[in-house]
């Protein structure tokens, strides 16, 4: 107890990057889950990390002026990693707009308990998903670990040339994996709606007299869902294959980082 009585000024930059971190994270950043109880889970974490990752920090500055500014930047190191797992939630919320219209659940929206944001049914029910299958895979552990480890690569915050274009290199890569992991998990879907839409074309040459129109959204509506419920599985396997990246992504942001 005592060596963190008189490191206590150095304990509080590892906690303030550890409150970062869960103020922006997906599943901790949730309004359900209190301030109060993220930042006790920042504190009891930090007592865990401190006495293994405490002799990487910096030194405290003797004015509290820089020592204030020194803990906001290790909040924003927590708020950027944070970020980069968060981006790869945005891509199952945008996958599912990618064939909302399609379906016809475009105009049905639910509010989402984790951004407090309205959104369509199936980016809800794909955001939820992501939430079981990060739970379920340990993601949050492995984020933690991740976050362990950034005290050994980003020592303190700097916006050199170098750095810069080290964040700037993570999170375009970042972005652009978000695009893919959407697109892999929205094709068979899209594919499938594709086809439907061209035999209802044809149906509707082939049989005027049919009203294709008044037929065409329960026919939709139904097949999607069929194909959702039937892909669920390669949902799962996208999911846990996006969670893996985005800590790649990580690691890419710490190797731009200069030590």
């Amino acid at each position: 107890m005592e060596y963190f009585v008189n490191n206590f000024q150095v304990f509080m930059l590892m906690f303030a990057r550890l409150l970062g971190l869960f103020m922006i994270t997906p599943v901790f950043s949730s309004e359900s889950i209190p301030v109060t109880l993220r930042m006790i889970l920042s504190f009891l974490i930090t007592i865990i990390l401190f006495p293994v990752s405490s002799v990487f920090l910096p030194k405290v500055p003797p004015d509290m002026v820089t020592y204030g500014l020194l803990v906001l930047s290790e909040m924003m190191i927590g708020l950027l990693i944070g970020f980069m797992v968060t981006i790869f939630f945005a891509a199952f919320q945008m996958a599912g707009d990618f064939f909302n219209v399609q379906l016809g659940f475009a105009y049905t929206e639910v509010l989402d308990p984790m951004t407090q944001v309205s959104l369509p049914v199936i980016s809800s029910l794909k955001n939820l998903m992501a939430i079981l299958v990060f739970l379920s895979m340990g993601a949050h552990r492995m984020m933690i670990k991740s976050l362990a480890f950034s005290f050994e690569k980003i020592r303190i915050l700097s916006f050199t040339p170098e750095t810069n274009q080290g964040i700037y290199k993570a999170i375009e890569g970042a972005i652009g994996a978000m695009f893919v992991v959407a697109f892999k998990i929205s094709l068979p879907v899209l594919g499938i709606l594709f086809l439907v839409t061209i035999a209802e074309a044809l149906m509707g040459k082939a049989a005027p007299q049919l009203n294709i129109l008044q037929l065409s959204f329960p026919i939709k509506v139904l097949i999607g869902l069929i194909v959702l419920i039937s892909i669920t599985s390669f949902i799962v396997a996208q999911m846990e294959s996006a969670f893996m990246v985005s800590f790649d992504k990580i690691d890419e942001l710490y190797k731009g980082w200069p030590n």
